[in-house]
C-alpha cells in the first residue's frame, strides 16, 4: 500500500498507519497540545482499540509518538478524557529521584469487554508527562450500571473536567439514550448527580462521546453540552449535536429550546469531537473525527495506508444571533491573512489551500480535469454543499445517496447586526464572508464567521486544480505550506 497520496491531509492529523477514530484524552501542558485517539495499527479498518499519540506545538503540524494505552486480551480501551492532577487530589502522585512530588496524568478510558460487550469507566495514571501509564488498581471507577437486574450496555466515553464554579471534578458518560453527570472530590469515587436526555422523539441513536464546557457571555456563565449520535443500523446519520444551558448542583438544564436539533456541522464528516482540558486560550478549542462512522471502514484512503483524520482545531465562541445563542467555529493554526492577494473569478488550487470566498449570492466550484467538482450554492437565506459528482461513490452504498451528497442550512444572524428585518441589510442580500480550507480529501466551509461550518470529505480521481465563482462571488487562494 502507497503511504502518502493525494488523499492523505497534509495539516490536519491522521496516523502514519492503520485506522484512528474518536479523539481522546485532548489536553494542553507545558507548550504541548496532546492528541490521544482510537487507533488500531495493525489494519485500515476497526480492530481491538488502542490510544494512539501526538503532539503539537501549532495545532497544524503532528508528531506521531509510541501507543500510549494498548489492549488487554479482551479488554479494548475505548474513547475517554485526559486531567493533569497538578494539586494531587488523587493521592496518586509520586516522589521524583530528586525528592520533588511528580502529579500525574489521569487517563479516563472505557474498559470494553469484548465477550458481552460490558462497560465500565477506568483510570490510568502517567508520571512521564502522558507518555506511558499504569492502570489504577482499583478499576473501575464507575461500574457498569444495572438496570431492572440488566448490566447497562452503551455505557461509555468519560469527559472529566474540574468544575469553574465548585472546584470539584465533574464526569460526564453516555450511557445508552442518555448522558450520565458524576462529580468527585479525588478523581477515584465517583457520585452520580444527574441524568440528560435530548427529547427528540426522531434521533433514536445511542449516545456517544459527550463533553461539558463553559462561556462567559454578556448574560453570564453558560454551558454548552454536546453529545454524539452513534452509527447504528437502520438509525439516522451519525452526528454531533449540542445544547445551551446552565449547569447547577451537578444537573445541566438547556436553556434554547429548538423544534430541531443543533448540529455543531452540516456536513457530513464531523464525529465524536471534545474539548481540549486546560486550554491556554481564552475560548475552548475541540477536534473531532473528520469521518461518519457509516463509512468508515470503507474509505478509499486505505490505498495510501490509513483510513481516519482529523478535523482542524477549532476554536468555539458563543454567538448571541436572531435564533438565540448558537456556536462558531473558527479553524486555529491557518493564516487566515489574506493581504497581497487579488480577487477573482477563478483561481488554479493545489492541496493545501485556503479559499476566501467574498460577495452577495452565487456558486463556488472545485474542479479537476476529470470533470469531477465539488459546489458550495450561497443564497442571501441558506448554504448549500454538494458533493454528488465530487469523486469516488461506490466504495459504500449510502455515501453516494442524496442524503449523503446533498446538504442545506439556513444562514445565521448575530443579534447585534441584525436589521428590523432580522437580517443584515433588512431586505438587501447579504454578503457572504467564507473561508474554505482544502486539504486532501478534507474539505471544511466556515461561512459567516463559522455561524455555519461544513467538513465534507470528496475522493476525486485526480486532485482539484480550478476552483471557480459565479454570481456574485469572487474568491482569493492562499497556499499552505
Amino acid at each position: 500500500m502507497e503511504e502518502h497520496g493525494s488523499f492523505r491531509p497534509a495539516l490536519h492529523f491522521s496516523p502514519h498507519k492503520g485506522w484512528l477514530n474518536d479523539p481522546n484524552g485532548l489536553i494542553y501542558h507545558d507548550g504541548l497540545w496532546h492528541l490521544y485517539f482510537q487507533h488500531y495499527p495493525h489494519d485500515t479498518v476497526w480492530g481491538p482499540m488502542h490510544w494512539g499519540h501526538a503532539v503539537s506545538r501549532d495545532l497544524m503540524h503532528w508528531e506521531e509518538l509510541p501507543i500510549a494505552l494498548y489492549p488487554a486480551g479482551e479488554l479494548y480501551r475505548f474513547s475517554g478524557s485526559m486531567v493533569f492532577d497538578r494539586d494531587n487530589t488523587s493521592g496518586m502522585a509520586r516522589t521524583g529521584a530528586d525528592g520533588t512530588l511528580i502529579p500525574p496524568f489521569a487517563a479516563f478510558y472505557t474498559s470494553h469487554v469484548a465477550t458481552g460487550h460490558l462497560e465500565s469507566q477506568s483510570v490510568a495514571f502517567s508520571y512521564d508527562g502522558g507518555m506511558t501509564f499504569e492502570d489504577y488498581p482499583g478499576n473501575p471507577i464507575v461500574a457498569t450500571p444495572v438496570i431492572d437486574g440488566v448490566p447497562l450496555s452503551d455505557f461509555r466515553d468519560p469527559k472529566v473536567f474540574k468544575n469553574p464554579d465548585t472546584g470539584l471534578w465533574n464526569m460526564t458518560v453516555a450511557a445508552k439514550y442518555y448522558c450520565n453527570f458524576y462529580e468527585s472530590s479525588d478523581l477515584i469515587h465517583w457520585n452520580l448527580t444527574s441524568t440528560f436526555t435530548h427529547g427528540f422523539k426522531e434521533i433514536t441513536n445511542v449516545w456517544a462521546c459527550t463533553d461539558l464546557i463553559p462561556f462567559e457571555t454578556c448574560e453570564g456563565r453558560k454551558w454548552v453540552f454536546f453529545a454524539s449520535m452513534e452509527n447504528k443500523e437502520d438509525q439516522p446519520e451519525p452526528r454531533t449535536m449540542y445544547f445551551v444551558g446552565r449547569f447547577e448542583n451537578g444537573t445541566f438544564t438547556p436553556e434554547e429550546k429548538t423544534a430541531d436539533p443543533l448540529w455543531i456541522d452540516f456536513g457530513w464528516d464531523n464525529y465524536a469531537g471534545v474539548t481540549f482540558n486546560d486550554c491556554p486560550l481564552s475560548d475552548p478549542v475541540m477536534i473531532g473525527w473528520a469521518v461518519n462512522p457509516r463509512y468508515a471502514n470503507q474509505v478509499p484512503t486505505g490505498r495510501e495506508g490509513f483510513r481516519g483524520h482529523m478535523t482542524s482545531a477549532r476554536k468555539l465562541t458563543l454567538v448571541r444571533t436572531t435564533e438565540g445563542w448558537r456556536l462558531s467555529f473558527s479553524p486555529l493554526g491557518f493564516d487566515m491573512n489574506e493581504d497581497g492577494l487579488s480577487k477573482d473569478q477563478n483561481a488554479v488550487i493545489s492541496s493545501p489551500c485556503l479559499i476566501h470566498v467574498h460577495g452577495g449570492e452565487g456558486r463556488l466550484t472545485l474542479k479537476n480535469t476529470e470533470g469531477e467538482h465539488f459546489d458550495v450554492t450561497v443564497t442571501k437565506d441558506a448554504v448549500t454543499i454538494d458533493r454528488s459528482a465530487a469523486g469516488e461513490q461506490d466504495f459504500q452504498m449510502d455515501f453516494g445517496t442524496k442524503a449523503y451528497s446533498f446538504r442545506t442550512v439556513s444562514r445565521l444572524v448575530p443579534a447585534d447586526a441584525a436589521g428590523d428585518a432580522g437580517h443584515i441589510g433588512g431586505d438587501r442580500a447579504r454578503d457572504i464572508d467564507m473561508t474554505i480550507i482544502l486539504d486532501g480529501c478534507l474539505i471544511e466551509v466556515y461561512a459567516d464567521g463559522g455561524l455555519e461550518t461544513a467538513s465534507v470529505n470528496a475522493f476525486p480521481k485526480t486532485p482539484y486544480s480550478l476552483v471557480s465563482a459565479e454570481g456574485g462571488l469572487e474568491v482569493r487562494v492562499s497556499e499552505l505550506k
